[in-house]
């Protein structure tokens, strides 16, 4: 049965008080089995690459410096379908670009660096493969490296290749092969390399349906490629029917983002290289108002983040588009020039207070859509994430450890409904309007040989941190 957002928050409210409509759980946690570490820098931030002509990144722009601040050391990744419309110059131009076109000067890195100085992040600059003017992004990548060398991580090269002849780009003819990006790749590599030598190049960015283009390229310029990146959407916006909370949730979703990261990692791997989910989010075509932008987006950033650090990606990279709608972790209003969070920014901060550490296997059983992840801190502690994704249904669980461990605490990822787009908390601390954010209360719990019981609301996540 699929619920409309008008009827879900009746029917949360009328059957909340139904002791008897609840599932039961069982989380096993096997800390004899890990099943790898969370590479340092796993979180990422997407942006399009005309954010940075828009100078929202400055260092003197505080409250965007402590959202990315409050999620530690992560890698903010530019680029997207604006990539291939942002053009590079020294010098601010005399004439305003053509509409649609935006122009990145030597000030816009300027203050972009600056900023990512200030917050201590790493990038993947992404250049313009698509106007093959390789001299004129050599000079880019050139000027980049000479005022930001160490926070570099590498530079992507194009954005999308394999979509260069939809009808909503045009950058090439129909039936655009392969082999002529292979050419022109090639072409801008050896420009690049000559002028920048020793910079770190990655790709090809291509979509989750771009394995034509993804599976060979990598194969091809394996020994050039520090990092293999993709990209994946599990929803579409425009799909039909339209992607809902349910939808999202589903483990349809779940064996779909599973299966493409599997599929992604084995081609990097059997060619020695990372690879890295560089930009992803709920739905594709900017997001679902209604699912992308409420609680329900929270739910599914929590459990999506730590499949894919389970899949052996170094990162992922959620895309962000400084708006009012759609699937942007930050919001930005325009006329009212105020920066805000989206639920699914928590996520992010559930990951960064949870996702550190090995990886420990979890075994989970229920009567619903429940699901589980584990890890061990460098700080001796285990984590136990248990993500309740039923939208009426809370979950009583029982999470076992193979341990002797008798006390520690709950954080929750909460709120009071899957599509509330505001009152959204971790730890009971939400985001203050100067980009802060303090966890406020982690819940003592007691526990009996390993044994421990936590209860969980509809639609929510339960972080369980053993001492």
């Amino acid at each position: 049965m699929k619920l409309s957002s008008a009827l879900l928050a009746l029917t949360l409210s009328s059957l909340s008080a139904w002791a008897a409509d609840s599932t039961t759980t069982t989380v096993s946690v096997l800390s004899e089995k890990p099943m790898g570490v969370i590479p340092p820098r796993f979180i990422g931030l997407s942006y399009e690459k005309s954010a940075v002509t828009e100078n929202h990144f400055r260092p003197d722009n505080l409250v965007l410096v402590n959202l990315h601040k409050n999620l530690g050391s992560g890698v903010l990744r530019f680029g997207g379908n604006k990539v291939e419309l942002t053009q590079w110059s020294r010098e601010t131009p005399k004439e305003k670009p053509a509409k649609g076109i935006f122009v990145a000067t030597t000030n816009h890195m300027d203050n972009f660096y600056a900023f990512i100085k200030s917050v201590d992040w790493r990038v993947i600059h992404a250049v313009n493969l698509a106007s093959n003017t390789p001299e004129l992004f050599s000079d880019e990548i050139n000027y980049a490296v000479k005022i930001a060398n160490k926070s570099i991580m590498g530079f992507e090269i194009g954005n999308e290749p394999d979509h260069y002849d939809k009808d909503t780009k045009k950058f090439r003819e129909k039936g655009y092969p392969y082999s002529q990006y292979k050419i022109e790749l090639e072409k801008a590599l050896s420009v690049i390399l000559k002028q920048n030598p020793g910079v770190n190049i990655i790709g090809p960015a291509t979509t989750s349906g771009g394995f034509r283009f993804y599976e060979p390229c990598v194969n091809d310029f394996k020994d050039k490629l520090f990092l293999a990146t993709s990209h994946f959407y599990p929803t579409s916006a425009i799909s039909n029917p339209p992607p809902t909370c349910e939808s999202l949730l589903s483990v349809a979703s779940k064996k779909k983002t599973i299966a493409m990261a599997d599929k992604h990692l084995a081609v990097a791997k059997k060619a020695g290289v990372p690879w890295r989910l560089a930009e992803c989010n709920s739905a594709s075509m900017g997001g679902t108002n209604g699912v992308s932008d409420v609680f329900a987006a929270a739910v599914w950033g929590s459990d999506f983040l730590f499949d894919i650090a389970k899949s052996g990606a170094t990162g992922v990279n959620l895309h962000t588009i400084f708006g009012l709608n759609g699937y942007t972790a930050i919001s930005y209003d325009k006329e009212k020039k105020v920066y805000a969070v989206r639920p699914l920014y928590y996520s992010l901060l559930l990951f960064k207070d949870a996702g550190h550490g090995k990886l420990i296997e979890s075994d989970t059983k229920s009567s619903g859509n429940v699901v589980s992840h584990a890890t061990l801190g460098t700080d001796g502690k285990l984590r136990v994430i248990v993500i309740n994704k039923e939208l009426v249904k809370e979950t009583k669980a029982v999470v076992l450890t193979d341990s002797k461990r008798t006390r520690g605490t709950i954080t929750r990822l909460s709120s009071s409904s899957p599509t509330e787009q505001m009152a959204v908390s971790y730890g009971e601390g939400t985001v203050n309007k100067d980009g802060t954010w303090t966890l406020n209360k982690r819940e003592d719990v007691k526990g009996s040989a390993g044994r421990f019981e936590v209860t969980l609301p509809a639609c929510s996540v339960a972080v369980l941190t053993l001492e």
